[in-house]
């Protein structure tokens, strides 16, 4: 799959002709880590998620226990020997130019959400790659940073299994974003990385992070890149240093450095662990996948298949919640639906054997002319169409809006009447609109669930959902996603089941 660097990121590549050499971005800015503080007595502390977790018990007259390791430092690259101009030479290392980044944050994120953590360093060589052990893996430097065939193997592994990995830029080295990118696009070629949308739940964990300080005191909207499995950020990738603000060092001796001022890189960084441990339980179950029968299904001519069209963007945003959902089919409604979905091209596809079709995804989508073409016959000869906004984020949802008109150039997308037979006269009854807490705050003025769709005569030949169903499907917890309560989720997906294959 061939990969294409957004447009944001040329003009950040573009810079490395502009500066003599890579060995400019590896300086000493950074101090020494600080030693742990010998206690008496600790409080009691739990995490709110499950994250892998030794709670500090309360003790007398003897050190608590150790709180868990949720950061893992890895150590890479090389070294360089700086003769400073006091004629001392200090020796630097690519990994470890700011020493105590890590150990910083974690004290902040102590004082913010009242959870101990500890960092410790991490030789890739001899990791178990167990995301339980180490949920987060953290990579900073100014250098361009490289790894073997083995190391992206077990990577990948460590991502797919749920853990999370950060790279820092921390002077904001063009040398050290672009090997970022390189390495992330080896290890997850099928999620190419992209700019984090800006209402995205990564920059509102904690504090609402819409606008933040760099050096030169100018104030920029907050930007992360990343990769996504599933809905979740599995990869991000920082262009602006945030290590050394966590470090309260501003170093300005780097030329061409480019961070985050110390409260702004506090306050991401909150977030970003905020972010990690709110989905670690989604990470534990997209690695968990779903078990099917090994015996072949037989395709009875009453069964209904779930069938999920693939597009040029993220449209895989949610694997297994489709099959989730079409097991509370089976179990709540008596349908024969199966065990897992089909995804279908509708280009090529027979669309007349599926009687509806299911699109979802993150971010802009589009469909080749011949695949529009084919989707707007089945539509027009009694099909359906439903469209999901995984993370109820702003950027798909004006590519759907874009979609629907493209599609359906005859019909207007409008608002579903809380009062229609969808809401009212299906195998559930809606007196609220279930929505999670950052869904009611984007649509303060819904009581009911919120729908829209395109009429054809007396039908919704195409109904889309601004708000996330598919994450309710999973039946795991999304802190800041747009999206429907577990049990809203289901029971709204099974009255347009039936909707779609009653009318």
């Amino acid at each position: 799959m061939k990969v294409m660097f957004p447009l944001f990121c040329i003009g950040v590549l573009c810079l490395s002709s502009v500066f003599a050499d890579e060995n400019d971005y590896l300086r000493p800015i950074g101090r020494p880590r600080e030693a742990r503080a010998q206690r008496r007595q600790g409080g009691e502390a739990f995490p709110p998620l499950p994250l892998p977790v030794t709670p500090l018990r309360r003790s007398e007259k003897k050190r608590p226990p150790s709180p868990s390791a949720l950061i893992g430092k890895v150590v890479w690259g090389g070294y360089l020997d700086y003769t400073g101009a006091d004629g001392m030479t200090q020796r630097l290392f690519d990994w470890n130019m700011v020493p105590a980044d890590c150990q910083m944050l974690l004290r902040r994120v102590k004082e913010t959400l009242r959870l101990e953590y500890k960092t410790q360093t991490v030789d890739l060589a001899t990791f178990s790659g167990d995301p339980s052990e180490l949920p987060i893996l953290h990579f900073s430097g100014g250098r361009t940073i490289r790894f073997t065939d083995a190391e992206r193997v077990k990577l990948r592994k460590y991502l797919l299994d749920g853990g999370t990995i950060l790279f820092d830029s921390i002077v904001g080295s063009p040398y050290f974003y672009r090997g970022a990118m390189e390495e992330t696009r080896r290890i997850l070629p099928e999620s190419p990385v992209r700019r984090i949308d800006p209402d995205h739940a990564v920059f509102r964990m904690v504090r609402n992070t819409t606008s933040e300080k760099i050096n030169g005191n100018r104030t920029i909207a907050p930007e992360l890149d990343g990769a996504y499995i599933g809905s979740r950020l599995a990869v991000i990738l920082s262009p602006f240093g945030l290590g050394c603000g966590w470090d309260n060092i501003q170093p300005d001796a780097i030329r061409n450095s480019r961070y985050y001022l110390p409260d702004s890189a506090r306050e991401l960084g909150v977030n970003l662990i905020a972010y990690v441990i709110g989905w670690y339980e989604n990470g534990q179950a997209y690695a968990a996948g779903e078990a099917v029968s090994e015996a072949p299904e037989v395709r009875s001519a009453d069964r209904i298949v779930f069938a999920q069209v693939k597009t040029s963007g993220l449209w895989n945003s949610d694997p297994g919640a489709e099959t989730r959902f079409m097991r509370y089919l089976a179990k709540n409604l008596n349908l024969d639906a199966g065990s897992s979905p089909v995804y279908v091209d509708p280009a090529t596809a027979v669309l007349a054997d599926y009687p509806f079709l299911y699109l979802s995804g993150i971010g802009n989508f589009d469909l080749s002319a011949e695949a529009m073409a084919k989707l707007r016959g089945y539509l027009n000869g009694g099909g359906f169409l439903l469209i999901n906004n995984s993370l109820g984020m702003n950027e798909f949802d004006a590519a759907a809006q874009k979609f629907a008109s493209t599609l359906c150039p005859e019909a207007k997308l409008e608002r579903i009447p809380e009062n229609h037979p969808i809401f009212t006269k299906g195998p559930f009854r809606f007196t609220r609109n279930g929505f999670l807490d950052a869904a009611a705050r984007k649509y303060p003025a819904s009581s009911r669930p919120l729908l829209y769709g395109v009429r054809d005569g007396d039908r919704y030949k195409l109904i889309y959902s601004p708000v996330d169903l598919a994450g309710g499907w999973m039946s795991v917890s999304r802190p800041g996603s747009v999206g429907y309560e577990t049990e809203t989720a289901l029971r709204l997906g099974a009255n347009l089941v039936v909707y779609f294959t009653t009318h």
